[in-house]
């Protein structure tokens, strides 16, 4: 069974930086280790993603969960953790890192609930769908200068 902690691991860095490598710690995700998922959102429109996304969909979330792997994994490997960013672009798409552990989520939770692994993932997802939306509009206020 898995267990989450939130924002495990907070320290701070040499540079006297808070540094957490886990929004959520699963305990016992793989051989015994806990794993680190770390989310974070990203933009495909960002400046130096921006070639690559035009070509290729997910590149802006493959840039993001290596930038997650630079960060974090040297702190998680010391605690004996697995690192998993989940990485999102704004417009929806999943890193490949995240759709593996999402997919393996809604699998634990289709055993757990007796559905169909697909109608769990489909929760999922939607479920996250309405959290990326939620905080894209936030993001999108806060820039604002104008009030609605």
């Amino acid at each position: 069974m898995y267990r989450g902690q939130l924002e495990a691991g907070s320290s701070l860095d040499e540079e006297g930086r808070q540094t957490r490598p886990a929004d959520i710690l699963v305990q016992n995700w793989e051989f015994g280790k806990p794993a680190a998922l770390d989310f974070t959102v990203t933009s495909p429109l960002n400046p130096t993603t921006l070639n690559e996304a035009s070509v290729t969909a997910g590149s802006a979330a493959s840039a993001a969960e290596v930038r997650k792997h630079a960060t974090n994994d040297a702190k998680c490997n010391r605690l004996g953790w697995v690192c998993i960013p989940l990485a999102v672009e704004t417009y929806g798409c999943w890193g490949e890192e995240a759709v593996k552990c999402l997919d393996r989520l809604a699998a634990r939770i289709a055993t757990r609930t007796a559905r169909s692994k697909s109608s769990a993932a489909s929760a999922l997802y939607g479920r996250l769908s309405i959290v990326l939306v939620r905080a894209n509009a936030r993001a999108i206020l806060a820039r604002s200068s104008t009030v609605f």
